[in-house]
């Protein structure tokens, strides 16, 4: 018998890119000294601004974020964000590449090369898969959380904790030629039109997270842009379509996975034979689960090629035991022959189950009716258990 435990090396999920830094706090990036000297109360302009975001049904941003304590390695993104958190988006990877990301339904997926996975420590037997396909990550792999913190609601929240004094004062200045007033908030600067309607058209903020304090932090720098409906709804399609037709062998390098022991295998007189692997849970965390798949196979010369396939739900620190079986059926015989089967197995990951992208397909499909209508979309991400 033949027994394989295949290994695949790659590197952990943390973006990066070289030669840029997050712009400094203040007024930098291209605004210009104030045209004029008079100031204006800066926390009615504010509020006024963050009700504005609020009623948004979706933004679009341009900028940098990274880690608050690691401004070291900043990533450079454009991304579109709905009211229900559907996010889609690209950035610059550090061999002057573009990436894809895309979140639906709490659930975070890129797309990136090669040259950009062979910068990241994940060492997951299928890591080989990852280049140019989507593979489910965390937000904190990630370094940003945009259905957690950057929905319109999400942010104005996030952003009224950091709102300025009564007596705080904004000054008007040129912001790449144009007229706004740049507010000091607590722990970064925003900048708002001078006419109103008064509405943001950037932010930096030294640490952005979720208002009530649970989620991914990151330091930001970002310029808004208006976002039509047509731009929604083309969101949306591009979604509906990942998730139906583009994650049905989408990797997970949420958590690590690897054979906790050699593969078992057992034939039984009449060619029916069994394979039992058993994969353990490798990353040390403490919480989450991932699905791991063992796809068989059997062979002898003779009789031929069977294959076979076992999936199942591995936790965080735990380990399962995968097993499948084939059958040579063969007919007795009065003179028994002795075959040699030989067998081996590959170990991999899969973001998704059948019955959790089909959820998530419709998931998208409700999240658009409700952001195109005005409707409420506060509501949570659902997560199976065989797919959280």
């Amino acid at each position: 018998m033949r027994r394989t435990t295949p290994v695949a090396a790659a590197t952990v999920f943390v973006l990066s890119t070289t030669g840029c830094g997050l712009l400094g706090l203040g007024s930098q990036g291209g605004a210009e000294p104030s045209p004029s000297p008079t100031p204006v109360s800066a926390a009615p302009l504010f509020e006024e601004a963050l009700a504005a975001l609020e009623e948004s049904p979706a933004i679009q941003l341009q900028g940098q974020f990274s880690d608050p304590q690691d401004t070291s390695n900043v990533v450079n993104t454009s991304l579109t964000v709905t009211d229900a958190g559907a996010a889609l988006g690209t950035f610059q990877v550090g061999t002057g590449g573009e990436a894809s990301y895309f979140e639906a339904d709490g659930k975070l997926f890129v797309k990136a090369d090669s040259d950009y996975w062979l910068t990241h420590d994940v060492f997951n037997p299928d890591s080989d898969a990852y280049p140019d396909n989507w593979v489910r990550i965390t937000h904190e792999q990630f370094g940003l959380d945009p259905g957690g913190v950057l929905t319109p609601a999400g942010l104005a929240e996030s952003l009224r904790t950091k709102a300025p004094g009564a007596d705080a004062e904004a000054v008007e200045e040129k912001l790449d030629g144009v007229l706004v007033y740049r507010v000091e908030l607590s722990g970064g600067t925003a900048w708002i039109t001078s006419e109103a309607p008064h509405t943001l058209v950037r932010m930096q903020i030294e640490e952005l997270a979720p208002a009530e304090g649970e989620g991914v932090a990151s330091r930001i720098d970002a310029s808004f842009a208006e976002v039509d409906t047509a731009a929604v709804e083309q969101l949306y399609d591009d979604l509906a379509k990942y998730a139906g037709e583009e994650l049905e062998s989408a990797r997970d390098a949420r958590l690590e996975v690897a054979w906790a022991e050699e593969l078992g295998g057992d034939c039984q007189t009449g060619g029916a034979c069994t394979m039992v692997g058993k994969v353990e849970e490798t990353s040390g965390a403490t919480e989450g689960s991932i699905l791991v798949r063992m796809d068989s196979r059997f062979n002898n010369d003779e009789l031929g090629e069977k294959t076979c396939t076992k999936t199942a739900e591995l936790k965080a620190g735990g380990t399962v035991e995968l097993s499948c079986s084939i059958d040579y059926a063969l007919a007795p015989s009065a003179n028994p022959v002795t075959y040699t089967i030989d067998f081996e197995a590959l170990l991999s990951t899969r973001a998704l189950s059948k019955d959790a992208r089909e959820q998530l397909v419709a998931t998208i499909n409700e999240q658009r009716e409700a952001t195109l209508s005005g409707g409420d979309t506060a509501e949570e991400g659902g997560e199976e258990a065989e797919s959280s």
